[in-house]
């Protein structure tokens, strides 16, 4: 059975200089500072690089298998786990959103790169192209030396480099969902949607509260978010409270009522309905199946 303790979560300040929410990793062979072996969330961003093959990366329930030359991109209260070889290599690079404000840049910085995007998309990025991957490679290094750096002007000096990480990976970003549907790329109104989806599901879970904060009708935004996802801008707030849900179901001690009432549900048996139409399961029976699958 699963410990009876919450999912730990990380806090960047805990371990960071405060002046600079930036932290730099390196991935070695054996032993390694970074230790993600237990499932784990964060308050911050992270970005893992890896120079070779083994093992896997699961994210929210998906396991992803670990390959080289490929970029994994972590968003905020992601819930995920490494299970490496040892003879992989890399690097991981963590910031908070303070950070970016910190540089005159916000949540609409991060908002423009469809990997921190944690509703229907894959937060991988292959890096195939010999040229773009030595330039990302570069990256890491300038990244390192600056992160050593005690220079006044660190914080700008890396919020430059990673900004241009980031352009790198956007780049090489194949807009595909979880079911391996290639995708249009998301428009300002979906991005715009999915971020306040993103902060608000707990407590917001009606397309016309969406639609009031993004003056617009709940018609439009629907028929824009289907057109560009496949999927309605209601089936995406239920995705992110089912998602959020199984979470705390797998990772956590607590009841289903307390998850209920977490997840802003009154009444416990109409939250225990919503989640069977979505998943043909209880949570009880989720719970039940999911510790047994992974213990």
């Amino acid at each position: 059975m699963k410990s009876n303790k919450p999912i730990p979560t990380f806090d960047i300040y805990k371990t960071l200089d405060k002046h600079v929410p930036f932290s730099f990793v390196k991935l070695e062979e054996g032993y390694s500072p970074y230790d993600a072996s237990a499932a784990h969330r964060h308050n911050y961003f992270e970005i893992l690089f890896f120079n070779g093959s083994g093992g896997f990366h699961e994210i929210d329930f998906t396991i992803y298998p670990i390959e080289k030359n490929a970029l994994h991109f972590i968003s905020p209260e992601q819930v995920h786990l490494l299970r490496r070889k040892k003879s992989v290599t890399g690097f991981v690079v963590s910031f908070n959103l303070e950070f970016c404000i910190g540089q005159s840049a916000g949540l609409e910085f991060v908002n423009s790169f469809p990997f921190f995007n944690q509703i229907d998309s894959v937060p991988i990025v292959r890096l195939q192209d010999p040229e773009q991957l030595r330039q990302v490679s570069d990256l890491f290094v300038k990244i390192s030396q600056e992160f050593n750096n005690d220079a006044e002007d660190k914080g700008t000096a890396l919020f430059s480099y990673l900004s241009i990480l980031l352009i790198q990976a956007k780049r090489n970003f194949k807009h595909i969902n979880t079911e391996g549907k290639l995708i249009s790329a998301p428009s300002e109104l979906t991005r715009k949607f999915k971020s306040l989806a993103e902060q608000n599901f707990r407590s917001i879970k009606t397309v016309h509260e969406y639609a009031d904060l993004l003056n617009i009708s709940a018609g439009h935004l629907n028929d824009t978010v289907k057109k560009e996802s496949g999927k309605t801008a209601s089936e995406l707030i239920h995705q992110l409270v089912i998602l959020e849900a199984k979470r705390l179901l797998y990772h956590s001690p607590k009841s289903v009522k307390e998850i209920a009432f977490e997840l802003n549900y009154e009444n416990t048996s109409h939250f225990n309905k919503f989640f069977k139409t979505h998943t043909q399961q209880t949570p009880l029976q989720f719970r039940e199946l999911i510790r047994e699958k992974y213990h």
